[in-house]
């Protein structure tokens, strides 16, 4: 379900309750957004769903929030309860409403007071050196009071952020967005990679990183987004992937030199396992994410950092709009495609009492719409080279029960049903369509199912092999499939669990 721009209403002054908000007010907090987010701004339309048509997650609509909060001087996030509600939070309307009826629009941000320099000799106000350690801590300490609203003297510069300041994760993201917009400060993803936590437990450890990195990093302009190049060819280099094992593809090892793969989800996770290892055997990924854009771009660059081809291309495949845009602008750049592969996936993982219409609702539009719309799309491509291959990931509690997996699993069984009807329907046009049935897999969801550090020993003892699936066994499988000597095979679902579904 896609979203368009309503007409934005005005007023001149603010009523509590029922805001309407300025189409210039409007347009500052759309800038906000594709500041923060680094999207285009003509996508940011005012109504569209913020998470499941924008992909905003919680975590970068604090971000927002934070630099809102900077701008346009909102009270704390405990004293807006009542304005901060799911409804008001869900689209940018609804944001800039907020921001009118409690904010101070017409001033300017606030600055932290500093003393003035001294006069030079000719009797002129010196300038102020901002880049010192020690101006770059005052002026960190003074973005912490400011986001905290602690006063100054208690922020002592050497205590533990969270232990002696109550300076949890949520509120520490807050600052660290402020301090990226203050000194143009890389994603927090590339700061998590060069610095470990230890060095971010003090003010005086934020403030040293803030240094370091603007010593060495030229600002990027507000907004400004970085572009993953793309590698025609390139020497293979030793690369470290999710699992964190290096390893080195030999040029002869490249099976898929000259093809075009599009693997959606890629982002993180198994997705991005599936998008690296392809890259290794010398395809030309299209890195496709949509919650998680930064780390998609990170993907793309860390690929093409290694010596292969990628781009990076944000698009949610349950959004019939940016679906379109997404294989319209492979078909701009490629012309062709000749794999796909999707990952691209959601589901909730709860018992099916917890479960709502709307869970249903989401799942079954990504997993299953989605799939048999891009399906349609990739086909189009694919016949203009002759034909091509399709992979489709599916899980073992599509047949079995496994605690909290109801509507995940059920969803994806009927992408197994839809991976053998376009299967068969293909066929005429050279394409093979096949699932890879996954069991249990290392990495960042099963990390986050509901009681895993009880289930995870369970399901490992439980299996012949005696531990559950690497995110590259999954991805050496799928590429297995997609290799010119399997073109008879078609409509099939490999199990790749290591034994583990043969116990009952």
């Amino acid at each position: 379900m896609t979203h368009t721009a309503s007409e934005s209403k005005t007023r001149s002054t603010p009523s509590r309750g029922a805001s309407v908000v300025s189409p210039d007010l409007l347009a500052r907090v759309q800038q906000v957004f594709a500041d923060v987010t680094r999207y285009p701004i003509e996508i940011l339309e005012p109504d569209a769903s913020i998470e499941e048509d924008l992909g905003i997650d919680s975590v970068k609509l604090g971000e927002i929030f934070a630099a809102l909060r900077s701008k346009y001087h909102l009270p704390p996030a405990d004293q807006m309860k009542e304005q901060l509600t799911p409804e008001r939070l869900g689209t940018i309307a609804g944001v800039a409403a907020v921001v009118a009826e409690m904010g101070t629009v017409d001033l300017p941000p606030a600055v932290a007071e500093t003393a003035a320099p001294a006069p030079d000799a000719a009797g002129k106000p010196a300038e102020a050196d901002t880049t010192s350690p020690a101006a770059v801590l005052e002026e960190v300490r003074g973005i912490f009071a400011e986001v905290t609203r602690y006063p100054v003297d208690i922020l002592e510069t050497d205590a533990d952020l969270e232990e002696e300041l109550g300076i949890d994760s949520v509120k520490l993201g807050e600052i660290v967005a402020a301090l990226r917009k203050r000194y143009a400060l890389p994603p927090p993803e590339e700061l998590q990679q060069r610095f470990p936590p230890e060095r971010m437990r003090t003010i005086a450890g934020v403030a040293a990183v803030v240094s370091e990195v603007a010593a060495t990093k030229s600002p990027r302009p507000s907004g400004a987004r970085a572009t993953p190049a793309t590698v025609e060819e390139g020497p293979a280099v030793p690369v470290g992937r999710a699992s964190g094992v290096a390893h080195q593809v030999e040029p002869k090892g490249r099976p898929f030199e000259g093809k075009i793969v599009l693997v959606t989800g890629s982002g993180h996770g198994l997705g991005k396992a599936l998008a690296c290892h392809l890259a290794d055997l010398g395809a030309t990924v299209v890195i496709n994410s949509f919650h998680s854009r930064q780390r998609g771009e990170a993907t793309a660059e860390e690929i093409v950092a290694a010596g292969g081809s990628a781009v990076h291309i944000w698009a949610s495949v349950a959004n019939d709009a940016q679906r379109d845009s997404l294989f319209d602008e492979i078909e701009s750049r490629f012309g062709t495609l000749d794999f796909f592969v999707s990952s691209a996936s959601d589901g909730t993982l709860a018992r099916m009492e917890d479960v709502t219409p709307n869970d249903w609702e989401k799942s079954f539009r990504t997993n299953v719409i989605g799939l048999h719309q891009s399906a349609l799309r990739a086909a189009q491509l694919m016949k203009r080279s002759g034909g091509g291959k399709i992979v489709t990931l599916s899980m073992i509690p599509t047949d079995r029960y496994l605690p909290y997996a109801g509507c995940q699993a059920t969803v994806k069984a009927g992408v197994e049903t839809l991976t053998r009807y376009l299967a068969v329907e293909f066929a005429p046009l050279n394409i093979q369509v096949n699932c890879v049935k996954a069991g249990a897999v290392y990495g960042e969801l099963l990390e986050k199912w509901p009681e895993s550090g009880t289930l995870i020993p369970e399901w490992e003892a439980r299996t012949p092999a005696g531990r559950l699936c690497h995110p590259e066994e999954v991805a050496a499988m799928v590429a297995a499939v997609l290799r010119d000597e399997l073109k008879f095979m078609t409509g099939s679902t490999i199990v790749i669990d290591g034994g583990h579904s043969l116990r009952l």
